[in-house]
């Protein structure tokens, strides 16, 4: 089930959120929030569980097993000491990655396998692979199983290190696992952090204004502005021949879906965000104006930043992060952008283009850092760090490295497409207004304009105001939803 669904938006979230506030009649203070985890654990399996009975299973026994090795990891430390706790951990890390590698990456693996088999070269299979699983039993993969994994490993490092204690709570645990508004795409929450509001929270009308602004405006990012131009982009990057397409038309397609990514994404996140403050909860913030950035290094702390700090906490820090030396630093750099073009995808133009921003990023930590500090002219540092991203997203969205290294030999040909079609041909009015919007929105009004907004976001007249854009937005978005237009979810992929 998506956010951005008619469905969703017209039935299951207006009952959700009345039946939550109908349990508010009780008076019992403890008892009304006990009822209320349950009514929101039910309803959250229930919205996962859409996609298919099966993977419920799955998740259920996902959520039952680190409830445990929480408690056994605890459990080593008290009794046996701290290696006892580190072999349970280690053991509880190791069955979370196998079935992550198993659902994930089983189909590739068996393809290049079968492939290779039948005599083709090994090397050709790597080079043309897009997820083709010829021959091969392909797994259906559970939903949001890379965040689910995540922050199951996440929670377990959290009570190896004594940062929390282990849940005793069944339904809490449960309820961290699985809460609707933060499952499938993420934020990646830790249990520090939504425990303690799980357990006991706040609702107020503010907090309810401000969660429902937050969802009308993400809805409108992933349904008008990240559909309209991501249905354009898929027409380009469906082109039959990408050695034919031409250099305008590539690099229209990239500047659509580098707008489409964010957007798609980001709306997510503040659908999410919206959805949790609707129901008292504080959901962590997952982007910060990513496409402002000045350099790559600032970009990973502004994009996706619940992921990068994922990484941070328990993949850099531990192998050493800054406190090493500069042969270590960059090994440690290489490492965790490997595992993270890993996690995106099984697929070898993931894995490059991990190692890709690994690249830039040692670069940056070597010299090209210092220069982009000092130099005066930082319209010159956007530049390179958003052409870095741009390149970035040619590995992430092609189907091969083959196509990729088309489709990068055609934004550099500089010339027209072979088979007359030009950048008009794939852009009429809604792209375009979408487009301008697009690269209007994505950080620098909102960056030149912050100040001004913290001034008068509680003038009655701003209020007015922004509910007439927003119930525009949510009226907008529905029509374009019930027309039955384009409507992909990008990040529920992984």
């Amino acid at each position: 089930m998506e956010f951005a669904s008619v469905f969703f938006i017209e039935l299951f979230l207006p009952a959700f959120i009345a039946l939550y506030y109908l349990i508010g009649l009780v008076r019992n203070k403890k008892v009304r929030n006990n009822i209320r985890n349950v009514f929101l654990l039910i309803l959250s399996l229930v919205f996962y569980a859409w996609g298919g009975i099966w993977q419920l299973g799955l998740f259920v026994c996902t959520i039952a097993f680190n409830y445990a090795f929480g408690r056994f990891i605890e459990r080593a430390r008290i009794n046996k000491g701290r290696r006892s706790s580190k072999a349970v951990f280690v053991i509880g890390v190791a069955v979370n990655v196998l079935v992550l590698a198993v659902f994930k990456y089983y189909t590739m693996i068996a393809s290049i396998v079968r492939r290779t088999a039948d005599g083709d070269n090994f090397f050709r299979v790597l080079f043309t692979f897009s997820g083709a699983a010829d021959g091969v039993y392909k797994l259906l993969m559970p939903l949001a199983i890379s965040f689910i994994t995540f922050q199951s490993i996440a929670y377990l490092a959290d009570v190896y290190l004594q940062k929390t204690k282990a849940s005793r709570n069944v339904l809490t645990f449960s309820l961290f696992m699985s809460l609707l508004c933060q499952m499938t795409q993420g934020p990646i929450m830790r249990y520090g952090d939504l425990a303690p509001q799980i357990e006991e929270r706040q609702h107020s009308l503010d907090m309810f204004r401000r969660g429902l602004r937050r969802f009308c405006y993400g809805l409108g990012k992933k349904v008008l502005i990240a559909n309209t131009v991501g249905a354009a982009a898929d027409k380009i990057w469906a082109f039959e021949n990408i050695a034919d397409m031409g250099s305008g038309i590539a690099w229209l397609g990239i500047i659509l879906y580098t707008l489409q990514i964010y957007y798609d994404f980001s709306g997510y996140t503040d659908m999410a965000i919206g959805i949790g403050g609707m129901l008292g909860f504080k959901i962590s913030e997952n982007f910060d104006y990513p496409y402002t950035s000045l350099s790559i290094q600032e970009f990973w702390r502004r994009w996706h930043i619940s992921l990068s700090s994922w990484f941070r906490d328990y993949i850099y820090i531990p192998l050493g992060g800054n406190r090493v030396g500069k042969g270590r630093l960059f090994f440690n750099l290489f490492i965790v952008f490997l595992v993270t073009g890993i996690w995106h995808g099984a697929n070898l133009t993931f894995i490059l283009w991990g190692l890709m921003f690994a690249l830039f990023s040692i670069i940056e930590r070597a010299f090209l850092g210092d220069v982009l500090r000092k130099n005066p002219v930082k319209p010159l540092n956007w530049i390179y760090a958003t052409f870095v991203v741009m390149m970035g997203w040619v590995l992430f969205r092609a189907p091969s490295l083959s196509s990729a290294f088309a489709y990068y030999g055609q934004l550099f040909s500089f010339k027209a497409s072979l088979q007359g079609y030009t950048v008009l041909s794939y852009l009429n009015f809604e792209v375009m207004v979408a487009m301008i919007a697009g690269i209007i929105l994505c950080g620098p009004v909102q960056r030149a304009l912050g100040k001004l907004y913290k001034k008068i976001e509680a003038k009655p007249l701003f209020l007015c105001a922004d509910g007439i854009v927003q119930l525009a937005i949510l009226v907008w978005s529905m029509i374009m939803l019930v027309s039955g237009s384009y409507n992909p979810s990008i990040y529920g992929n992984f």
